[in-house]
């Protein structure tokens, strides 16, 4: 199912010119509820606006198909941009989209959203055969994937999909990712003053420090890396510090190095506490949950096929990074994150060439052909 490449980059010019930040996402929320519903199709939203503090929900857009038989098939992007678009001025020079360097683009990830409503149009106006289709566009996944997090996902049919959100070339796609934690250590000490009576005090800076020392940061592993991110503390020169906080992450594609660094960090408070006399307590938090995809999935060979007969190589690629897909995978609903071209993301020289959006529009019109 063929697309113009200037009205397919017409609708990608109006959507970046949408500011909307994580959490701030209204003006292309209404954008895209008014854009469907001149095609007839009506948007639902949810609450996750309200309960995430931020101006709009998630959106669902139901499709139904040509084939009644199956499951929905579900396609996923979301709104929000990491850094502001205000001002952008896309232009297209030498075969590459870009801004004039003062803005991000905003292709992460309105090349996704572009792809998803260029092919509702295409669907409503074509009328061809295709699967029915569940589409999602989320909110706050710049921030850790807040949207996802906050769908009721009971609300959806779909078991499996896919989300342009991928920074590979076409053809490129996560097969693998991490599971991810995040750890905090909140470390209380004893002030006095560091001259009169350092005695008295307990140090919670040097508590930290023992911690710190201890816990290997960088790339640990084959399987794995983790940082120490933050660390708050102290209040004057002369004041031995009684309150410290450390943040920081690991991630790894195996369970039981997961389990070794969260047990190394919980040693080493045991043993700042035993030499300083102050607490040491760490807390870990899950941020998405790792997967792996085999080649004989389903949606694998769905992905595969569309790549060949859209002329590209299927690339598997290992990833540490996560996205809505982890979350969407989570809860069982298996999601590939599938590459779009996009170059140097988050950044004022983000970049994409016309002829990956165009190859990711073709892929994904082979993706929903009905069975």
């Amino acid at each position: 199912m063929k697309i113009d490449q200037k009205n397919l980059l017409e609708l990608f010019f109006e959507l970046v010119r949408i500011d909307a930040v994580s959490l701030h996402e209204r003006p292309v929320a209404d954008f895209i509820t008014k854009r469907l519903a001149a095609l007839g199709l009506e948007t639902e939203e949810d609450d996750a606006g309200h309960r995430l503090n931020g101006s709009a929900g998630n959106l669902i857009v139901r499709l139904p198909g040509k084939d009644k038989s199956g499951a929905p098939l579900l396609l996923l992007a979301h709104m929000d941009t990491v850094h502001p678009t205000a001002g952008v001025k896309p232009a297209l020079a030498d075969g590459v989209l870009r801004s004039d360097g003062t803005t991000i683009l905003g292709v992460d990830n309105r090349a996704g959203v572009t792809l998803i409503l260029a092919l509702i149009e295409e669907l409503i106006k074509r009328r061809p055969r295709h699967r029915s289709l569940e589409i999602v566009f989320t909110v706050g996944e710049e921030l850790g994937m807040l949207g996802a997090t906050a769908l009721d996902f009971s609300r959806l049919k779909a078991r499996e999909g896919f989300v342009f959100d991928c920074t590979a070339a076409p053809g490129g796609y996560v097969a693998s990712t991490p599971t991810a934690y995040d750890f905090k250590i909140q470390i209380t000490g004893k002030p006095a003053h560091s001259a009169v009576a350092p005695e008295k005090g307990i140090n919670a800076l040097s508590m930290a420090t023992h911690v710190m020392s201890g816990f290997p940061v960088g790339r640990v592993s084959d399987h794995s890396v983790a940082n120490l991110g933050t660390i708050h503390g102290g209040t004057a020169d002369n004041v031995v510090p009684d309150q410290v906080n450390l943040t920081g992450e690991f991630r790894s594609f195996q369970e039981k190095e997961i389990t070794a660094m969260r047990e190394r960090l919980i040693a080493l408070c045991a043993e700042a506490e035993a030499r300083w006399g102050g607490r040491c307590e760490p807390s870990f938090m899950l941020s998405f949950q790792g997967f792996q995809f085999s080649p004989e999935m389903p949606a694998v060979q769905r992905l595969h096929d569309a790549f060949t007969r859209a002329g590209v190589a299927p690339q598997p690629l290992v990833y540490y990074g996560g996205s809505d897909a982890n979350v969407f995978n989570q809860h069982g609903v298996k999601i590939i994150n599938t590459g779009i071209g996009a170059n140097a993301p988050h950044s004022t020289d983000e970049h994409i060439r016309p002829a990956d959006m165009l190859k990711g529009y073709e892929i994904l019109s082979h993706l929903i052909e009905a069975e």
